[in-house]
C-alpha cells in the first residue's frame, strides 16, 4: 500500500497530467486539500467524473494532523490531491516523511507550480528569484510585517519576489496587498518607488497581467481573484522589454 502526492496544476482539472489521472484512478481513496490555493469552481466535481470516484476534501487541520491520511495509507492505496506542485508546501513534505517512518511507500506526481508560472508569464528570469513570501490578511491585533522585510531584502540584492496573497476564508485582493505594503513603507522606507506585477487567475482564459508603479496599480482594473504579485528586482534589458507588454 502507499501514499501518492498528486499535483493538480494551477487552474482546473485539465492541468493534471496523464500520469496523475492514472494514479487517481488506481487509488482506493482520494483526498484533496484546497487551502493552499484556489482553482476554477467545479474543478474537483469534473475531476471526480474523470476518475470515477469520490474525492474527499480535507480541512487544513486534518492534513497537518496527518492521522486520517496515514491510517488509510497503512492498508490502502491513497492519494492526496494538491493544487500546484505537491512538494512546494512544507506541510506535505512533513506528511511524506511521517509516512515513510511508518513504512508506508510514497510517490510524487509533480505538476505545474504557480511560482514558475508567474515568473514565466512575466518574462522574468527564474535564476534571479529571491525568497518567496505571503502577505497575510490583517485583522485587529494581527498585522504581521515580516513579508515586507523579505521583499525589501530581495530588492536590495537585485532579486525578484513572488508574493502569495492570503486565502483565509477569502482571497486577498491585489489592491489590499499593495496598500498594505505602502502602509508599512511609510515608516520603513525600504521600497522607494515600488513597482509590481499583478497576475490574476494565472493559467485561465481570464488571465490578466498588469505592471506599474504601486500608486497607478491602485487605480487600475487588475482582474479577478485569485491574485499573485511579483515584485521585480534589478531588471535585465530583456526583462524590461517583457514587462512593458503589461505596463500601465
Amino acid at each position: 500500500m502507499y501514499l501518492a502526492f498528486v499535483g493538480m496544476g494551477i487552474w482546473n482539472e485539465k492541468d493534471i497530467s496523464i500520469r496523475g489521472l492514472e494514479e487517481l484512478r488506481n487509488c482506493d481513496v482520494v483526498f484533496a486539500e484546497q487551502y493552499t490555493g484556489r482553482m476554477q469552481e467545479g474543478s474537483l466535481d469534473r475531476l471526480e467524473a474523470l476518475i470515477g470516484k469520490k474525492i474527499i476534501i480535507l480541512l487544513r487541520e486534518e492534513v497537518e494532523e496527518e492521522k486520517k491520511i496515514l491510517n488509510e495509507a497503512v492498508s490502502k492505496k491513497v492519494a492526496l490531491l494538491v493544487l500546484g506542485d505537491p512538494m512546494i508546501s512544507t506541510t506535505h513534505i512533513s506528511l511524506k516523511l511521517s509516512a515513510e517512518k511508518m513504512g508506508v511507500e510514497t510517490k510524487v506526481v509533480h505538476s505545474s507550480s504557480i511560482i514558475t508560472a508567474a515568473i514565466g508569464e512575466c518574462g522574468l528570469q527564474v535564476y534571479k528569484l529571491g525568497k518567496p513570501c505571503t502577505l497575510a490578511i490583517w485583522s485587529k491585533g494581527y498585522e504581521p510585517t515580516s513579508s515586507y522585510d523579505v521583499i525589501a531584502d530581495n530588492m536590495e540584492r537585485g532579486l525578484h519576489s513572488v508574493v502569495f496573497l492570503d486565502l483565509k476564508g477569502r482571497c486577498m485582493e491585489a489592491s489590499e496587498a499593495i496598500e498594505q505594503l505602502l502602509s508599512i513603507d511609510k515608516s520603513r522606507q525600504r521600497l522607494k518607488g515600488l513597482s509590481a506585477v499583478v497576475l490574476s487567475r494565472v493559467g485561465s482564459k481570464e488571465q490578466k497581467i498588469t505592471y506599474g508603479k504601486a500608486d497607478a496599480l491602485l487605480k487600475a482594473n487588475l482582474g479577478k481573484a485569485p491574485f499573485i504579485l511579483v515584485i521585480p528586482g534589478k531588471l535585465h534589458f530583456v526583462e524590461e522589454e517583457a514587462l512593458q507588454r503589461f505596463a500601465i
